[in-house]
């Protein structure tokens, strides 16, 4: 073989290791650009039952119609003597509180119910403006029950899809302070 033609081959595979050295970088780029794109889409979930559908991804932002939501539902297992609350939507607090008012309210043979009328977020915690009936026996009475509830939020489960937890519900005065002039 010839310096020349040894050369000339020589040169000819450089070139083509070259060629393929581009190709497989740019060919890598792709791949990797394609790799985040589908890391950071949602994932689809499907749940499978009788009819299998697909299920929208949940964000852990709140929504103000789902905090709502929850404050209805988590507020009637803190008050409403006929429901039965649950582990995943009140403290421990709260649930002793719970048990403390409705051991009061059946040994005075009274039955209560809380209905939500309103929500408004405030600095403190969320103002909830309330109906509560309170019934002995037959009798039956409605006061207005303003409440002050703090919430935390937490990881969502079976239990508790909201990933909220009621920490501390307290009754607020809702008249307004005058100040009496002599």
């Amino acid at each position: 073989m010839k310096y020349t033609e040894a050369w000339s081959s020589v040169v000819s595979q450089n070139f083509n290791l070259k060629i393929v050295t581009i190709v497989l970088g740019a060919l890598s780029i792709l791949l990797t650009m394609i790799t985040l794109k589908m890391t950071f889409k949602d994932s689809v979930i499907i749940e499978r039952g009788c009819f299998s559908r697909t299920l929208q991804p949940t964000k852990d932002e709140h929504s103000k119609q789902e905090i709502e939501n929850f404050l209805r539902e988590a507020l009637s297992q803190r008050f409403d003597s006929l429901v039965m609350a649950t582990d995943g939507l009140l403290s421990p607090d709260e649930l002793k509180l719970r048990d403390q008012e409705q051991k009061e309210f059946t040994s005075r043979n009274m039955k209560q119910r809380l209905i939500v009328n309103s929500v408004v977020e405030t600095t403190d915690g969320f103002k909830v403006d309330a109906d509560r009936l309170i019934s002995v026996s037959e009798v039956r009475s409605a006061f207005k029950f303003s409440l002050l509830v703090k919430l935390e939020s937490k990881s969502r489960s079976f239990s508790n899809p909201y990933g909220l937890l009621v920490v501390s519900s307290k009754q607020i005065d809702d008249k307004p302070k005058t100040s009496e002039s002599k």
